[in-house]
């Protein structure tokens, strides 16, 4: 298992796969496995980083009681400076498209940005939510935390609730979400590399109108809204991956895999519609 020392903090990463470099920046307590999916479709063209962010897992537990947005995005930048990757392609979902966005302050560093099921600015209702998880995050056994306040909020109810999720830095990253939050979007129509967003049609947690606002806000982004809840990149997995994978303007993660059918969907038609 490899680390890192970056920004004073021991900081866990993988690496596998060959081609240009995809960074994949996951969600709030959210473990670099959790992209293990994304990571094997994509591993065969490119190749993918993922990593734990402070607070997370495996990487270390820093003390102070907020990790800013522009600290995780640092710590990202930090890790591909290490890597020696000059540009890469930028996939955050949720929390990640936050520290994504942010990470726009080295414009030289991002190749081409997917955001998926993420906001720049977002109504009182998802800051309450937010709220209450980090009140309870110490409060309440975490497997009944899972089952009874997160999951609803992050899976469709045909998904299940089987997926795991990580409570480490629960609180410090939290609390820098809701410090964050509306500072990027008038900064947004200064992006000017290709951009995918992507969102679950019934995610209840950052719904479709967040993301259309972030996508109106950045110049020719594309928009996807897929089935499932804010968890939709697990739901649906394939769907997404090959959504990832055939973005079609030499922006992220275009790949020549020929026709929709070559990738067994029967040819259905994906929902996208532009950010204007």
């Amino acid at each position: 298992m490899p680390f890192a020392i970056i920004n004073n903090i021991r900081m866990h990463f993988e690496v596998g796969g060959k081609g240009d470099p995809v960074l994949l920046i996951n969600g709030l307590s959210a473990p670099a496995a959790n992209w293990a999916l994304q990571a094997k479709a994509l591993a065969p063209h490119f190749t993918v980083v993922t990593f734990d962010n402070r607070g997370v897992d495996e990487t270390d537990l820093p003390g102070e009681p907020v990790y800013s947005t522009g600290q995780l995005a640092d710590d990202a930048a930090a890790l591909l400076k290490h890597l020696k990757i000059a540009r890469a392609h930028v996939v955050g979902a949720s929390m990640g498209g936050t520290i994504a966005m942010e990470a726009l302050r080295q414009p030289r560093l991002v190749r081409s940005l997917t955001l998926a099921c993420t906001w720049a600015e977002s109504a009182g209702c998802f800051l309450h939510t937010l709220e209450s998880w980090i009140s309870l995050a110490h409060r309440v056994p975490i497997e009944e935390r899972d089952r009874h306040v997160l999951y609803p909020w992050l899976f469709t109810p045909e998904y299940g609730l089987s997926v795991s999720d990580q409570d480490r830095g629960h609180r410090s990253a939290g609390r820098g979400i809701m410090a964050w939050n509306g500072t990027r979007l008038a900064k947004l129509g200064g992006v000017r590399v290709p951009t995918l967003v992507l969102v679950g049609k019934d995610d209840i947690l950052t719904p479709p109108a967040f993301s259309r606002q972030v996508a109106r806000a950045i110049r020719r982004a594309r928009l996807v809204v897929m089935p499932g809840g804010h968890g939709f990149f697990l739901e649906h997995a394939d769907q997404f991956n090959r959504t990832l994978l055939r973005f079609p303007e030499v922006g992220p993660l275009h790949v020549a895999l020929g026709p929709a059918n070559a990738l067994g969907d029967g040819g259905r038609r994906l929902n996208v519609s532009r950010g204007t």
